[in-house]
């Protein structure tokens, strides 16, 4: 289906009931059901960057600022600005941990960052300040953890008594994105290193921009467009070039593999590319608006794009779809075969 903001989209998301929620850069956010249907709209400060759902709260960062709604109609139940902006957030064994950041426009770098500790009701805990700016915020095996950036690099652990604990990494530069399995936390560095927090993974020649990861794939956009994709064992599945990646994903199940969601931006346009993740061959593609994000579960794939749209894609569709498409090509070279035959019969008399 495809459903539209009245604006560029910024953020996208599904509930555990697959109810669509998604935010503009100019701050509104609607609220669909899995059926499609808009059940409510709400225009908040600035631009939507982070949508999570704690029970009956949606929370959401929204330009200086952390908002909570009720999930139910959308009424705000309470907000707070930060300093500088409200970048991203998690909620964590039932309390909200929140990163925000001062961009110097002079200096052409973050002056300061914090790390923000919030209770569901709106009740501010503590505050963080540090030089550093917490590039990914995620929590794994009831740790908050945090990716930096200079001076300070490395990763941090947040306490829940507002300490940070930094711990450096094989590498000093910095960390630029992040991402976890079921066993572990990857970080993505200006140089091109994956790492966890053991050791050097893989090392590429281009700066990591996004990182995915499943127990079996992890899947890196570097700077330029190149998309490699590497086992558990670090070791290349596939590679895929072209245009500068604007987000990725690695999506539902079709078939026996997970598939992968890729758009890209050229400067002029757009193209979505959807592989089987096992070997990289592309399932289907498009061509598609500007995207800045892009979200996926079990079962659907949501992609919000500049013109407005918001595109989502269902796995029974998707696999019927493939299937078809399938059948169509199986159908169309037996007919060609047929006709060379006859062809060839006819230069044999």
């Amino acid at each position: 289906m495809v459903r539209s903001l009245e604006q560029s989209v910024s953020s996208v998301s599904f509930d555990k009931q697959n109810n669509l929620v998604a935010g503009g850069w100019d701050g509104q956010i609607r609220k669909w059901n899995s059926d499609g249907d808009l059940l409510w709209s709400e225009n908040l400060p600035d631009r939507i960057s982070e949508i999570l759902f704690h029970k009956d709260q949606i929370i959401v960062t929204s330009g200086l600022h952390i908002v909570a709604l009720n999930a139910e109609n959308g009424q705000i139940n309470w907000q707070h600005p930060l300093e500088g902006s409200a970048d991203s957030a998690i909620v964590e064994n039932g309390e909200i941990y929140a990163t925000s950041s001062v961009y110097d426009i002079e200096h052409n770098d973050f002056l300061e960052s914090a790390i923000w500790k919030y209770s569901l009701q709106g009740e501010q805990k503590w505050i963080i300040r540090m030089d550093e700016r917490p590039w990914f915020i995620l929590s794994h095996k009831s740790k908050v953890i945090v990716g930096l950036g200079r001076p300070m690099s490395g990763w941090g652990e947040v306490l829940p008594k507002g300490e940070i604990i930094n711990h450096q990494l094989s590498t000093s530069s910095p960390i630029m994105c992040g991402t976890k399995d079921s066993k572990k936390v990857l970080f993505g560095h200006a140089d091109g290193t994956i790492s966890t927090s053991k050791a050097t993974e893989n090392k590429f020649t281009e700066s990591v921009e996004i990182l995915q990861a499943t127990d079996n794939i992890r899947v890196a956009s570097l700077e330029g467009g190149i998309l490699i994709a590497t086992d558990t064992s670090n070791q290349e599945m596939w590679t895929a070039k072209g245009s500068p990646i604007s987000t990725q994903a690695v999506g539902f199940i079709s078939g026996e593999n997970n598939t992968h969601w890729l758009t890209r931006w050229s400067g002029v346009e757009g193209n979505l590319e959807v592989r089987n993740s096992a070997d990289g061959k592309i399932l289907a593609q498009s061509k598609i608006p500007q995207t800045r994000t892009i979200f996926s579960n079990d079962s659907r794939v949501v992609i919000g794009s500049d013109d407005g749209k918001i595109h989502v894609w269902e796995k029974e569709m998707f696999d019927r779809r493939i299937q078809s498409d399938g059948e169509g090509a199986t159908q169309s070279t037996s007919q060609r075969d047929a006709l060379k035959a006859k062809l060839r019969a006819l230069r044999n008399k």
